[in-house]
């Protein structure tokens, strides 16, 4: 079976459909082959028989067709015939073919379901939570059925480790959602392709032409603009309380449209420019943040694929049929302004390249590649990038200035450290980030406590496999790690509820490439996300600089313990409530 995907979005309900028809859940019933399902199927056909039996002796009755002795011996007859066919089963699969212990799956512990919907009532708000108390209950592998999906749930770093080392060949697959299959042109990014030869290429091309360190580098002036910019917002705030989550959404998001698009996503204070552009701007930003809202949404069609006429019902296929039509028409436009616009490529042409150049660029070298790309794909790609950085990187910003406010000693080292390393400049240049040790481990233990995705990308088993020598997961089952849970497993943190970076100072090992499996903000494998260098470069310059223009303080009347650090489930785990503190010019020039 190949697991390259090349449908086109306009198809892709089609494709979605004729995936599902492959499912192995679509034919559940009775499957009799050979011996046994000859068996059974008479088993059936005798049942059945005696099921109309009843009807069928008062017809006979009435018609005065036969007497008592003839009744008696049909009667006797298909009791015998029922009581064979009974013995028959029995001695096929109890004598001749018993399962033995050895030769039984044995499925990870579950919950107790409920009929038809399985265990799909535990899909709380947060989901997260609920699977992290489940894994306490019942151990840090569990097996629930949610809907028709057959579900693994990991918890823990040792386990952790199978699924993304051990056994990551066999668990590299991702489930073809519907969301996905919709806004990412028929699962043609990253993220959710299915594993195969277009899968690769496609990493490769993003780890080497996007998200290699040279390129990375090479966008430290959009970087430096936007936080600058950010910046002289906060400034303006001094001495007054700020919606700090506002700005590092907009933050976020104005950095990877720059980088993705060549264009920031919205103007100040949400106003369209003067120019002709600001309204085009005002539509990317409205697509962009129905595309995340939709692929962060629940789809009933996701966990009962013979249902997929539910989606029509609930109203879901017209808003991923009119997204998607957004899209292509925002993409289209982007894509062909690149084409027809002369750049002056004086310079270091690299410096001047967006997403959507070097993806042009790489789709016109179709001899180097061994899947082409087509239009669909590049626009695909580039939306992956986009989608999976802002969310991500704001909620990091977020949780992490969080933490800082509700823990004054913490901040108040990061803030020396920051500050004695830029004295002399004035300022915190990118430079400077490798020096920043425990504004790292600041982080570290924000995303440990934190993640920003608390459940990885549900990945798909293409093979039955054997997890702790101990547990079957059968071929086409989903399985989702637990992050969340993994970081506050007590086992392989001391404390594990305890805001503390000094655990990660000097304990480099600890990196985000996912090798140790305590720590997967990132996750890990080859599904491990290509992207995360980039992320935290905008995450260390950003809070490195807040850290040094500004004091900051909790409003007047909130204190430590008043800060509301309740969740909101989604792309990423973000606060529900607004994060809103109070900045204090300390460094000019801001």
């Amino acid at each position: 079976m190949s697991y390259v995907c090349h449908t086109q979005a306009d198809n892709g309900e089609d494709a979605y459909h004729q995936q599902q028809q492959s499912s192995p859940l679509s034919g559940i019933g009775i499957m009799a082959t050979g011996q046994a399902g000859h068996l059974i199927l008479k088993l059936v056909e005798n049942i059945q028989v005696s099921q109309r039996l009843p009807r069928t002796l008062e017809s006979i009755q009435k018609q005065n067709k036969m007497d008592d002795f003839t009744l008696q011996i049909i009667c006797i007859s298909s009791l015998l015939s029922f009581a064979t066919f009974c013995f028959c089963y029995l001695y096929y699969y109890q004598i001749l073919h018993p399962r033995t212990r050895s030769q039984s799956v044995t499925l990870p512990p579950s919950p107790s379901k409920l009929p038809f919907i399985g265990h799909l009532h535990l899909l709380t708000a947060m989901p997260h939570v609920t699977f992290a108390q489940l894994a306490h209950k019942l151990g840090p592998i569990i097996y629930l059925q949610l809907g028709q999906v057959p579900t693994v749930v990991i918890s823990s770093p040792e386990l952790a480790e199978h699924i993304l080392k051990t056994h990551d060949h066999l668990m590299a697959n991702r489930p073809q959602l519907i969301a996905a299959q919709y806004l990412s042109f028929g699962c043609s990014d990253v993220t959710f392709s299915p594993y195969g030869p277009y899968w690769r290429q496609a990493r490769k091309v993003c780890v080497t032409e996007l998200l290699s360190s040279k390129r990375v580098n090479s966008f430290r002036l959009i970087r430096d603009e936007e936080v600058n910019r950010m910046l002289r917002a906060v400034a303006a705030h001094s001495n007054s309380e700020l919606d700090v989550s506002e700005s590092f959404f907009r933050l976020a998001n104005h950095i990877l449209c720059r980088v993705a698009f060549g264009k920031r996503f919205m103007d100040e204070n949400h106003e369209t420019s003067s120019g002709g552009g600001g309204g085009k701007k005002k539509e990317l930003a409205g697509v962009l943040t129905e595309t995340q809202a939709l692929l962060a949404g629940f789809c009933v069609g996701d966990f009962f694929p013979r249902w997929r006429w539910v989606n029509s019902v609930s109203g879901m296929k017209r808003r991923l049929t009119k997204n998607l039509k957004d899209l292509r028409m925002v993409c289209d436009e982007i894509i062909n302004e690149h084409l027809s616009e002369k750049r002056g490529r004086s310079g270091d042409v690299l410096e001047k390249e967006d997403f959507v150049d070097v993806l042009l660029r790489v789709q016109k070298q179709e001899d180097d590649l061994e899947v082409p790309i087509t239009d669909d794909n590049l626009k695909a790609l580039v939306l992956d990038m986009f989608v999976a950085g802002t969310d991500t990187t704001s909620a990091t910003l977020e949780w992490t200035m969080t933490e800082l406010a509700r823990h004054p000693r913490v901040m108040a080292r990061a803030q020396d450290e920051v500050r004695q390393i830029a004295a002399s400049k004035g300022r915190v240049e990118e430079s400077d980030l490798p020096h920043l040790h425990y504004l790292r481990a600041v982080i570290k233990e924000t995303m440990r406590l934190h993640p920003p995705v608390p459940l990885l990308v549900p990945r798909e088993s293409m093979a039955k496999c054997t997890i702790d020598n101990k547990y079957e997961i059968p071929a086409r089952t989903r399985v989702l790690i637990n992050t969340y849970a993994i970081g506050r497993d007590a086992e392989s943190w001391e404390n594990p509820l305890e805001y503390n970076p000094e655990r990660f100072v000097g304990k480099d090992i600890i990196d985000f490439k996912g090798q140790d499996f305590r720590f997967l903000p990132f996750g890990g494998g080859r599904r491990g996300c290509p992207g995360f260098s980039f992320g935290l470069a905008s995450v260390e310059i950003s809070l490195a600089r807040l850290l040094y223009h500004f004091d900051w303080a909790l409003p007047q009347g909130v204190g430590a313990g008043d800060v509301d650090l309740t969740e909101i489930f989604g792309l990423a785990t973000r606060k529900r409530s607004a994060l809103k503190l109070v900045p204090l010019i300390k460094n000019l020039p801001v």
